[in-house]
C-alpha cells in the first residue's frame, strides 16, 4: 500500500455532469466534504468543470482570514442555524443562482453536525421523544432547509436529481482535521451513491419530510450491513485516490488560521 494515498472507494449510481442537483450525505466526521470533492470530481473526470459543487457551511466559517474569503467567493452558501434567518438568505441564494440560469450541485448535511457519542445521545433522545426510531450510524436529519430547497427548485423546474450519498470508513475514523495532523488518516473512504430523478420525488413538504426520514433508515440499514462486510458492493468505479501529504497541508492550514 502507497503510504501517502488514501484509497476512495466508490459504489452505486453515477454523477451526471450539469445537473441542477442536491446531494444529501451523512456527516460522520468533520473531514466527510474534502473526500467527498475528491470522489466527484473523480466521477466526472476529465469534464472537471461540469462539475459545480456549492457547499451549505455554518456562517462562522467566512470570518476565517483569507480561507473564509475563498470559501464566500466559490458561491457557497452560509447559514446561521437560525431559521427565520437562513431562510431569507436561502431564497435570496437561490433567486441569484436561478437568474443566472447555472446549474450547479448543492451539497448538504441534514444531520447538522458530525456523529459523536454525545450529537448521537442528543439525536436519539429527540428521536424518542417523537416516537422515531433510534439510529445506530447516523444522526437523525433536520427536515425544515432541505424541504424549503427542494420545493424552491421544484417549483422553478429547476431541480434534476437528488443524490443520496453515504460515507463510511472501514479502519481508522478521523473525527476531526487534529485527527488528520496527528496521523489518524484512513487507508480507506468508501462513498455509496443513489440517484433518485426529479420525477420520482415528492412534491408535498410532509411527504417529503418523510422522505428524506425513510433515506436516513436505509441509510443506516447499508451502514449497518457495510460495516460487517466492510464495503457496500462488489461493484465499485474506477479507484481514486486522495493524497496524504496535500491533505496535512490543507488540513495544517485551516487549523493555523482557525486558532488565531
Amino acid at each position: 500500500m502507497d503510504i501517502m494515498r488514501i484509497k476512495i472507494v466508490t459504489s452505486g449510481d453515477r454523477f451526471l455532469p450539469n445537473e441542477s442537483a442536491i446531494l444529501i450525505m451523512n456527516h460522520r466526521t468533520r473531514t466527510d466534504g474534502l473526500f467527498l470533492i475528491k470522489a466527484m470530481y473523480q466521477a466526472v473526470a476529465p469534464r472537471v468543470t461540469s462539475q459545480r459543487l456549492k457547499f451549505i457551511i455554518k456562517a462562522t466559517v467566512r470570518h476565517i482570514p483569507f480561507a473564509g474569503w475563498l470559501i464566500q467567493t466559490a458561491g457557497n452558501l452560509f447559514v446561521r442555524r437560525n431559521w427565520k434567518v437562513d431562510e431569507d438568505h436561502l431564497s435570496r441564494w437561490l433567486d441569484y443562482e436561478l437568474a443566472l440560469n447555472r446549474r450547479c450541485q448543492l451539497v448538504i448535511f441534514p444531520e447538522g453536525t458530525d456523529l459523536t457519542l454525545f450529537t448521537k445521545w442528543r439525536s436519539n433522545k429527540y428521536a424518542k421523544s417523537k416516537g422515531l426510531p433510534e439510529y445506530e450510524y447516523t444522526l437523525h436529519p433536520r427536515s425544515k432547509g432541505f424541504t424549503y430547497l427542494v420545493r424552491r427548485l421544484q417549483q422553478a423546474d429547476y431541480l434534476d436529481a437528488i443524490y443520496d450519498i453515504t460515507i463510511a470508513y472501514p479502519d481508522r475514523v478521523p473525527q476531526n482535521e487534529l485527527d488528520i495532523l496527528r496521523g489518524k488518516m484512513p487507508d480507506e473512504v468508501h462513498i455509496h451513491v443513489k440517484r433518485t430523478a426529479q420525477t420520482d420525488l415528492p412534491k408535498d413538504e410532509l411527504v417529503l419530510r418523510d422522505w428524506l426520514e425513510d433515506c436516513w433508515t436505509q441509510k443506516n440499514r447499508i451502514l449497518k450491513e457495510f460495516y460487517a462486510n466492510k464495503k457496500f458492493s462488489n461493484e465499485t468505479w474506477p479507484a481514486a485516490v486522495c493524497n496524504r501529504a496535500l491533505l496535512w497541508i490543507v488540513i495544517c492550514f485551516f487549523i493555523a488560521i482557525t486558532s488565531k
